[in-house]
């Protein structure tokens, strides 16, 4: 009996305790991984057999190191000092609190692929640390905000003489706020940015340095933290002045709605169908980017099957945004593809060498793929490089031990 092949996908392997047998009953091992543990023993093994390893980065650690991996924030407190050595792998955010120097000595290594945040006076002692993202760095006697802060009025009760640092943003526009009352008490807001009622600006400029960026809305106005879907319940709830601090999607029965803001402030991406740009440019709104889509959009696929139904039923055109694979069936002619199909920010697109040259000019994709593989693995099936063939066994998972 021939051996198989294992495929592992995963983002930390544990390789610390692998060996000689398992490694034997395999044609080839092939480990995908942002990180691969070893230990000096485990990873001569790996160099002795038929092992191919795609990763970041390899770890040669101890075998009682402890491996934690977290997805999303994660806070390293100052009281944090118990607990075995450990490698800590976090995917989101990392802040760091001020006095926390000892828990972080606990770990032998940290990679962060997201932000980190934490204290000036640690900058010289993070030399485990490995970030693929960004770094912020805030006054050692600074209060720890949220990173999108919006000040109400009991922070403005309970503040103090103190300096607070908010990372990315401080919203004053509560018409309640007394301004006045949290210069008087000494309050010192650090952040990059703030967005402050027209009423409360002047009296605000001695809350922020310098160097943050101050920007003036209409008295009145909302702020909504995240993205947000354009709809009578939105307006409803927030009213007609809104600062939408995310993206907007607007749909196409929308028109009347759009004329009824009195302002609109979006810190992101706007999608707009074609046939509300002239309403749109009426209101003047401010954005980071519009995009102009189809009647109907859909956004965030992992595996997105798409046939001549699905456009015939769409006359108004079809938009595919941010995602992985867009396969298209081969009874779409190169004309339907032009007529009614957008593709943008897509990773793969499987079509037939007839459709390509369509494809070409209607997609924004890092890859497109004539071969063959085409309409014939439909939705639910697996993703190219994420199985293998009847002689392989392949391991998709968060993390993987030997």
């Amino acid at each position: 009996m021939s051996k198989k092949n294992l495929v592992i996908n995963t983002a930390l392997c544990d390789a610390r305790n692998l060996c000689e047998d398992t490694l034997e009953s395999y044609e080839s091992i092939t480990i995908n991984a942002a990180v691969i543990v070893t230990t000096s023993e485990s990873r001569s093994l790996l160099h002795k057999y038929n092992v191919t390893m795609n990763c970041s980065d390899i770890l040669e650690l101890d075998s009682d190191v402890d491996l934690i991996t977290h997805n999303g924030k994660y806070v390293i407190h100052a009281s944090d000092i118990e607990g075995k050595p450990a490698f800590l792998q976090i995917n989101g955010s990392l802040t760091i609190e001020p006095g926390a120097e000892k828990a972080v000595s606990r770990f032998v290594c940290i990679s962060v692929n997201g932000s980190v945040t934490y204290p000036e006076s640690m900058s010289s002692s993070l030399g485990k640390l490995k970030v693929n993202g960004s770094i912020n760095c805030y006054p050692d006697d600074a209060i720890l905000l949220d990173r999108t802060f919006i000040v109400d009025r009991i922070f403005t009760k309970r503040s103090k003489n103190s300096k607070y640092y908010a990372q990315k943003l401080v919203v004053l526009i509560d018409p309640s706020l007394d301004i006045n009352e949290m210069v008087n008490k000494g309050v010192q807001f650090i952040t990059r940015k703030a967005i402050v009622a027209e009423s409360h600006l002047e009296a605000s400029f001695q809350l922020f340095p310098d160097n943050t960026e101050i920007v003036a809305v209409p008295d009145g106005c909302r702020f909504i933290n995240g993205d947000a879907e354009f709809s009578k319940s939105l307006l409803l709830k927030y009213g007609t002045k809104l600062y939408i601090n995310g993206d907007l999607a607007v749909g196409t029965s929308d028109g009347e709605l759009l004329k009824k803001l009195d302002y609109l402030c979006v810190n992101g991406d706007i999608r707009l169908p074609k046939a509300l740009e002239e309403v749109f440019f009426s209101i003047n709104a401010e954005y980071r980017n519009l995009h102009i889509v189809s009647a109907k959009c859909i956004i965030d696929k992992v595996q997105l099957y798409i046939d001549s139904r699905m456009l015939s039923e769409n006359p108004g055109g079809i938009t595919v945004i941010d995602c992985v694979e867009v396969i298209l069936a081969e009874d779409i002619s190169p004309e339907l593809i032009l007529e009614r199909l957008e593709i943008k920010d897509c990773v793969n697109i499987r079509c037939t060498p007839e459709q390509r040259s369509a494809v070409e000019q209607i997609a924004d994709a890092v890859h497109i793929d004539d071969s063959g593989m085409r309409s014939e693995r439909k939705p639910g099936t697996p993703l190219p490089g994420m199985t293998g063939n009847d002689d392989s066994k392949v391991i998709n998972a968060a993390s993987y031990k030997f």
